[in-house]
């Protein structure tokens, strides 16, 4: 008679408990790379927003009157509000634009800056 060796019920039961604490750590890995991926991508296309309507500020004749306005990036329309702060130059300006992804939400914004030479 020939002795047979097999794996008992309670090393099955282990090998699977730490196959499935295994499986949960991936699955919590590739959940977080997505989220991080999104904030990303959001962040991104805020900047884009954001150096448009910078770009847009730049070309004005008259931009502190453009304080507010919309830019659409990403089939999304991104909702920026300019603040214009006076510096020692008196034709020069620093202008900080503002980017959420709705109008009037406590959303997370992204702030873009520059100084800006304007016609006195």
């Amino acid at each position: 008679m020939t002795h047979q060796r097999a794996f008992t019920l309670v090393e099955v039961m282990a090998a699977l408990a730490i196959f499935a604490m295994a499986a949960l750590a991936g699955v919590a890995a590739a959940t977080n790379h997505l989220n991080d991926l999104s904030y990303m991508q959001e962040r991104t296309l805020a900047r884009y927003a954001a150096g448009n309507a910078l770009a847009r500020l730049s070309l004005s004749d008259e931009p502190q009157k453009l304080t507010k306005g919309v830019e659409t990036v990403g089939d999304q329309q991104w909702h920026w509000q300019a603040s214009f702060t006076e510096t020692v130059t008196e034709a020069v300006l620093y202008v900080e634009v503002t980017v959420r992804p709705e109008a009037n939400s406590e959303a997370s914004s992204y702030v873009l800056g520059r100084y800006l030479e304007v016609q006195p």
